[in-house]
């Protein structure tokens, strides 16, 4: 046997190398950050915006009566020249009350066609433009999209991808679809019930919106209280689709990548509607007054600026003046909610 046929014998019977399997917790730990990475993949934007719009307009319908209720709560003292201490405010039933006697059922829904419009627009531009940002973000974040071995890295940026891409993606929708928000509250403050007795202000809906702002302050009429309300909406949708964000990630990364449960969704969702939408209401609060000013002569208007408008309703009203109309506005909070847990269950059937 020559030489050659010696070498093939002892590679033949030499045994074969196994490669060594990962320890348990090496394992373990691989899972946890592959299921991080799993709930921050991008998916088709199209799918983002359709689910986003149809998952919009379907909650902001369901809450309607109750988002007019706590509107004319907080602006009680833009309708009228009470002020603190004028007699007593009224409560949310009492408010209900008096618009179903005085304008009927179908006024509970004044304003929903433009809040439908911007709530379907709003929700399908702020989900399509946070995969967006996200994506953008991860870019820029070491190992934030990819499988890393540093857990707690990889967590971190997660975190900080969503909240980000939430605020972001807030700005830039408020700055897109403002006009129609501003639209949509002056409609729901107009009290009116169409009779000579009640007259409407703006009987013809939108459009004696459009032309009576137009015709008194022109395009930037639209935009009253947008610089307080882009402060507000970065910080409210930071806290409400990136905070959703990441404690569906949370909730996923301890289940070892196993899908949460509708129940575990919603609870989620309603968590941090409650604490974005209480955390935000003073800024709110002050957005809205502001675009109650518009159409009125500059020299007649209360408030000179958010900062003035902040001051004023602190020093005659207390801080409850900021928080008027909190308790519906909660109540409201399962319609966000519901927006979240739709959006998800949207984009899984299409």
């Amino acid at each position: 046997m020559d030489h050659s046929s010696s070498l093939v014998d002892d590679v033949i019977r030499r045994p074969l190398h196994r490669p060594q399997e990962c320890p348990p917790k090496s394992a373990e730990k691989h899972a946890r950050v592959e299921s991080i990475a799993a709930t921050h993949q991008g998916t088709s934007p199209m799918k983002d915006a359709l689910s986003g719009g149809m998952a919009g307009a379907v909650s902001k319908t369901a809450v309607a009566p109750i988002e007019r209720v706590k509107l004319l709560m907080q602006l009680e003292f833009s309708l009228t020249s009470k002020k603190r201490g004028e007699g007593r405010r009224l409560r949310a039933l009492e408010i209900a009350r008096n618009v179903y006697r005085d304008e009927g059922l179908l006024a509970f829904w004044r304003g929903n066609t433009p809040n439908v419009i911007r709530q379907g627009g709003t929700s399908a531009m702020n989900f399509f433009f946070m995969d967006w940002y996200k994506g953008a973000i991860c870019t820029l974040l070491p190992r934030s999209q990819q499988l890393s071995s540093d857990e707690e890295t990889g967590k971190r940026n997660a975190f900080v991808s969503s909240f980000l891409s939430g605020g972001l993606a807030g700005g830039t929708t408020t700055s897109i679809l403002y006009p129609i928000e501003f639209m949509r509250t002056r409609l729901a403050m107009d009290v009116g019930r169409g009779t000579k007795e009640a007259p409407r202000m703006y009987a013809g809906g939108m459009r004696d919106v459009c032309a009576s702002i137009w015709r008194t302050d022109g395009l930037f009429g639209f935009y009253q209280g947008f610089g307080i309300a882009l402060v507000g909406v970065v910080v409210y949708r930071a806290l409400h689709l990136g905070g959703y964000d990441v404690i569906k990630t949370e909730i996923v990364h301890r289940k070892m990548g196993d899908d949460l449960s509708w129940t575990e969704r919603f609870v989620a969702a309603q968590a941090v509607s409650v604490f974005a939408g209480t955390a935000c209401y003073p800024i709110d609060s002050v957005r809205r007054r502001l675009m109650m000013q518009a159409g009125i002569p500059k020299g007649e208007r209360i408030y000179a600026n958010s900062v003035d408008c902040f001051l004023k309703v602190f020093a005659e009203e207390g801080h409850r003046g900021l928080f008027l109309g909190l308790g519906p506005n909660l109540v409201r909070s399962v319609g966000a909610a519901l927006l979240l847990v739709s959006y998800d269950a949207i984009k899984e059937m299409i």
